[in-house]
């Protein structure tokens, strides 16, 4: 027959291997998510960049993301909104700040 203590004692060593399975779920779905994140922004930012080449200046940069969608280049466009979406960090490589900002609201 179990006492109370030896029923508290199993009940606690339980309760925290649930816990922390719950722990080690949570972040390994956070992980996932940059992950995810990180690889989806690849293939658009290397559309765009690739697009881009030849602009040098931020305001060419968005006159020629203006004119995709205007036109509705969906491919470009597309990219634009993913990254826009999952990772606006990517942009830096060839934008400012605030040209991100003005490109990501076009897509809207």
């Amino acid at each position: 027959m179990l006492n109370k203590k030896n029923i508290l004692w199993y009940s606690s060593i339980s309760v925290s291997g649930w816990l922390f399975a719950a722990y080690l779920m949570f972040m390994h779905l956070d992980n996932d998510r940059d992950l995810i994140n990180d690889k989806i922004t690849v293939n658009a930012y290397n559309i765009v960049s690739q697009s881009l080449q030849d602009k040098k200046s931020d305001q060419e940069i968005i006159e020629q993301i203006q004119f995709w969608f205007k036109n509705g280049w969906t491919a470009q466009t597309g990219s634009v909104t993913t990254i826009c979406n999952n990772d606006r960090k990517k942009f830096k490589q060839i934008l400012s700040d605030s040209a991100i900002v003005t490109i990501c609201r076009l897509h809207i």
